[in-house]
């Protein structure tokens, strides 16, 4: 455990690198998706970026709720001050979802399509803040004998729940941080090296597997994460929705439920699909129809737009000039 380190005698918290280290992978992966594989225009991308900021506050903010939900449960009174992952996840999926079909007209109906493509840097951003709860010292599991089992220092969280009574650090836990990081870090590999044949299932991929993970995970913790006042713990009430969620997707994908909702994203997809293009570096209404052409043709040449693309909004440009 690393709870902080000092560089210059400023106090680093080694939980906070560890989340800066996993934000910033997931922007690279981020920009590698949707600027390199999809090539999208730039009023699109921005509009989709703030899509996904909103995501992660969401993310950030339904973490804290649903925290303190599960601890005033527990404890009879309002609790708030920590976050939990699932109930993060509970609100991010659908604020991205939202978001884009309202904020991203020309990618509406494919909501699950770039939810999709951000599974992978979710991952490993997940990856990395769970290595961060390791040196924090929370997330920690039960106390243990098994050659697994880490003592964390005195003043730590497990040290103050699971005192060993003679030097103040903890007992020997179970390190499920790092059990849970390993996980998500092979789930990452397997859903980047592999996306190209499971592409459109990567979030069902991502909530069935971390789900069942997650929920088995928690016969193994040991620190305080509120109550359900049901027999299930929070998280595991949380990783059964996930499930539902994926295997949904999966029913929808496969056409086999959900058909009227499959076929709203077809019109949907049509709908977007028939939008004109928005050249790069340019502002609607600022550009003769001269320089429309010259910038339709540079976005043909750059494989932005396809050859029907252009075609089609060539002669539309030509049939008012």
């Amino acid at each position: 455990m690393l709870p902080h380190f000092h560089v210059l005698g400023i106090h680093v918290p080694m939980y906070s690198v560890m989340l800066v280290i996993g934000l910033l992978l997931f922007t690279l992966l981020y920009f590698y998706y949707f600027l390199k594989t999809y090539r999208m225009d730039r009023v699109t991308f921005n509009r989709l970026t703030f899509s996904v900021c909103i995501s992660i506050a969401a993310l950030g903010i339904f973490a804290f709720l649903f925290d303190g939900l599960f601890h005033s449960i527990e404890e009879g009174k309002l609790a708030f001050g920590g976050i939990t992952w699932l109930g993060g996840v509970a609100g991010a999926f659908p604020a991205a979802l939202i978001s884009i079909h309202l904020l991203v007209p020309k990618k509406k109906g494919y909501e699950l399509d770039i939810l999709d493509s951000l599974m992978p840097g979710l991952a490993i951003a997940h990856a990395f803040g769970r290595v961060g709860c390791f040196f924090g010292g929370c997330c920690f599991g039960k106390v243990t004998s098994s050659p697994f089992g880490v003592s964390f220092p005195e003043g730590s969280p497990a040290a103050k729940l699971h005192p060993d009574g003679v030097t103040g650090a903890s007992l020997p836990v179970l390190p499920t941080q790092l059990f849970e990081a390993v996980f998500e870090a092979a789930l990452f590999l397997a859903l980047f090296f592999i996306s190209k044949r499971t592409k459109k299932y990567n979030t069902a991929i991502w909530s069935i597997s971390y789900g069942v993970f997650r929920f088995s995970l928690e016969f193994l913790r040991g620190d305080d994460r509120g109550s359900t006042g049901l027999i299930l713990s929070p998280a595991q009430i949380l990783s059964i929705i996930l499930v539902i969620f994926g295997v949904l997707i999966i029913l929808l994908r496969k056409k086999i439920l959900l058909r009227s909702l499959d076929n709203k994203l077809a019109v949907w997809q049509a709908d977007a699909d028939s939008l004109p293009i928005v050249p790069y570096n340019t502002v609607k209404g600022k550009l003769s129809d001269t320089e429309l052409l010259c910038e339709l043709y540079k976005l043909k040449e750059e494989g932005v737009i396809t050859e029907e693309e252009y075609e089609k909004k060539k002669n539309e440009i030509l049939e008012r000039m």
